[in-house]
């Protein structure tokens, strides 16, 4: 029974994951359930694990949030409670009153300081429901937030918001936590300048939303992202800084469990409540008490324990990635530590050295190999070097949050000491952002991008870390060398057998057009790159392992159609660029020329180009010298500009027409080809989408990109003509492939 906190984590674990992608009848599983009760005798207490494992899946089935009635979509005024108020960024979250349930993430487009926690609104606006992209082989961020209890969100005004009544939600928040939490941000814009706020919000309670683009890259290359989700080094700092202050005063046993326990509490309610900061809290307070009650607690105990409470309490929490990489990450730093340690203890070093370098570098090492393959299966990458980037900049970390803290606290009493500490806490935050943007650029090179690789392997690569950690037992030995003989099997029988295939993919960037093209020797062109307010195009190149595009088109200097580009992972390069003018507004102008610094040749296409080397046929029909010569004198509009291509594949001749709203042009520069596919003109605008458009090319299918419903409402317009309608915003992204010649699509 040693493990036997462990085993009930896992078996409610699974119990949760099956619920959540297998659906089994309730009675089968009831069922299970008495049967299992029935046999523990026989079965030696084997059966309860089919009992715990039954009664997980109920319980998780049964708190899966029920559907959102059509009609909270139609409603144009609606009230709720704030329940998360900003900190930094310009959006609450509302609970919903009575008969609508739900949470509404409201974004204030002029206002962040006048809601509270706990304030009952009325707001006059319309509540949309979640629409975030969607794309094969990337999350679903609707599912989660739906999971979440999120069913939509909603923007408001100052004078669209009209404030009922205050201080409605829980009395421990309303009274020390949320007052902490604006306590703490008052105090930190007092000293601190604006960047060191940003990094320093993000280490004490993590909101790390609104970093620079550059040390959100930089921690990304050096694989220090976990600082800035508050777990156990967090925790652990607090804990023993409030531990020696208590110490000093002379509080001990019980008192001190008490005031220890009080203010990890608090301190995890400033964090928000993060899984995270709740597991490393619970495992502190274990902790606390085996100390007045002089008993022995294990860590992995601890640590299932609380991994059991969390998912009781909130069972979504499973399919977090940062509850994941916090576990597997603490769970490492329990289990494979003590081996590292026991191999570096034959190394004859000082003691001080081992305690303040060989510790922390096997507590960095036993994290790094515990989280590898989930951030390759979530990030598509990770830093082998990580628990390098790790030591250098820990010891700082771990000064900055009790100097941060500790100038809140001295706020209260002197003014001039605050400020004082605060200058100290402004040089080591100076210093932190230095050293990781240095590090970020001295470790890029060793990044590795795996792509996203299947839960399989995830489950393999855990399955021989277990053979591994166990070595001295003569069958894990056996066991690892059979496993890792048969997976390096499926990996070079894998490898063989794979070969590209033809593929086009729409993706649904939210707004804009970008397309993906593969051909069978692996060539890839991209047509646009949708709007840069998501990673969507950088994401899912990432997560297919592509790291050069042969080509790219973008068909006009609008920025729906070139943005993405803008946030494109620089370690995906592009060898040719095609485009329609030079001259465009200041984003493309900086694409441009961020490209070019890049390598990459860029060229103008217009009417009469092809575009050889693919295994397709590319054909530039459009814009033509002289519309390209009036808008260089500003005489045409951008969309006038949009190259259109005529691409051809095994007898299906597809056109994509940019944002070209000319449905004579259209015509007559496809002449006399037969067009199976059409991508809707402008995102399915009525100038565009003209019903003798469809009437003269009589398309088989036709896909919409950005945009749904559409302003020419082709929706219902084109069932009646037989033609297929697709729409990324309505389908998700959409894979066109080509079985035995013929197009077929698969929707997300």
């Amino acid at each position: 029974m040693k493990l036997s906190a462990v085993r009930t984590l896992l078996l409610i674990a699974a119990g949760f994951f099956t619920a959540e992608h297998v659906n089994i009848s309730f009675w089968l599983v009831l069922t299970l359930i008495v049967l299992g009760l029935i046999l523990i005798r026989s079965t030696r207490g084997i059966s309860v694990y089919l009992v715990l494992l039954c009664t997980a899946y109920l319980y998780r089935h049964s708190a899966q949030p029920p559907a959102v009635p059509p009609m909270i979509y139609q409603l144009r005024q609606f009230q709720g409670v704030v329940i998360q108020e900003p900190l930094a960024h310009p959006e609450i979250t509302l609970k919903l009153l009575s008969p609508l349930s739900g949470k509404v993430v409201l974004r204030l487009q002029d206002s962040i300081s006048g809601q509270r926690y706990g304030d009952l609104l009325s707001i006059s606006s319309q509540i949309r429901p979640l629409d975030y992209p969607r794309n094969p082989g990337l999350p679903d961020y609707n599912r989660q937030l739906l999971n979440q209890g999120i069913i939509g969100r909603a923007s408001a005004r100052r004078s669209q918001i009209r404030l009922i009544r205050r201080h409605l939600g829980n009395p421990v928040l309303n009274g020390i936590i949320i007052p902490a939490r604006r306590y703490l941000v008052r105090v930190f814009h007092r000293y601190l300048p604006q960047c060191d706020i940003k990094l320093l919000l993000g280490l004490l309670v993590g909101e790390k939303g609104e970093l620079s683009p550059e040390l959100s890259s930089a921690l990304a290359d050096t694989g220090l992202w976990h600082l800035l989700a508050v777990s156990g080094l967090h925790i652990g700092v607090v804990v023993t800084a409030i531990y020696l202050l208590l110490s000093v005063l002379g509080i001990r046993g019980w008192l001190r469990f008490a005031i220890l326990t009080l203010l990890t509490l608090i301190y995890t309610g400033i964090a928000g409540w993060q899984p995270s900061a709740v597991r490393a809290a619970i495992m502190s307070w274990a902790l606390f008490l085996s100390i007045p009650l002089q008993r022995r607690l294990t860590s992995l105990t601890s640590l299932a324990v609380a991994g059991i409470l969390i998912l009781i309490l909130n069972p979504d929490t499973l399919s977090s990635v940062g509850t994941q990489l916090s576990f597997t990450a603490a769970a490492a730093i329990i289990t494979i530590t003590p081996k590292i340690q026991d191999r570096l203890r034959q190394i004859p070093t000082p003691a001080r050295i081992r305690k303040s370098i060989l510790l922390p570098l096997a507590v960095s090492i036993a994290a790094t190999a515990g989280t590898l393959p989930l951030l390759a299966r979530y990030f598509y990458r990770f830093q082998p070097l990580s628990f390098l980037a790790t030591l250098l900049i820990l010891p700082l970390i771990t000064m900055i949050i009790p100097l941060a803290l500790l100038v809140s606290f001295s706020s209260l009493l002197s003014p001039v000491i605050a400020g004082t500490l605060a200058q100290t806490l402004h040089l080591l935050l100076l210093l932190t952002r230095t050293l990781i943007t240095v590090l970020g650029k001295l470790l890029c090179p060793t990044v590795v991008f795996t792509g996203r690789i299947p839960a399989p392997a995830v489950w393999y690569y855990y399955g021989l870390l277990l053979l591994i950690l166990n070595w001295h037992h003569n069958r894990a030995r056996t066991l690892f060398r059979i496993a890792g003989l048969l997976g390096l099997v499926l990996l070079v029988t894998g490898y063989a057998i794979h070969k590209p295939r033809t593929a086009i993919t729409f993706l649904d960037t939210g707004a804009g057009d970008a397309v993906l093209l593969e051909d069978t020797l692996g060539r890839k062109l991209l047509i646009d790159a949708g709007i840069d307010r998501t990673d969507v195009l950088s994401d899912y190149l990432l997560s297919r392992n592509i790291r050069h595009l042969d080509a790219a088109i973008v068909t006009h200097p609008d920025r729906d159609h070139y943005g993405g580009l803008l946030r494109l992972d620089p370690a995906i390069s592009i060898g040719h660029l095609f485009i329609p003018v030079l001259s465009g507004d200041t984003g493309y102008q900086r694409l441009l020329q961020y490209l070019q610094a890049r390598g990459t040749v860029i060229k103008t296409a217009g009417a009469g180009a092809e575009l050889q080397g693919f295994g397709f046929q590319i054909h530039f029909l459009a814009p033509d010298r002289l519309t390209c010569w009036l808008y260089s004198r500003k005489l045409a509009a951008t969309n006038q500009v949009s190259i259109v291509n005529l691409i051809s594949y095994s007898g299906t001749n597809l056109l994509f027409t940019g944002d070209c709203e000319s449905a004579s042009l259209l015509k007559q520069t496809a002449g006399s080809a037969r067009i199976h596919i059409l991508k809707s003109p402008h995102h399915g605008s009525r100038r565009g989408n003209p019903p003798e458009l469809f009437a003269s090319l009589q398309p088989d299918y036709v896909i919409v990109m950005g945009r749904y419903p559409t302003p020419a409402r082709i929706e219902s317009i084109l069932p009646a003509k037989r033609i297929t309608y697709l729409n990324t915003r309505r389908d998700g992204g959409i894979i066109l492939r080509f079985p035995g010649g013929k197009p077929q699509f698969r929707r997300n």
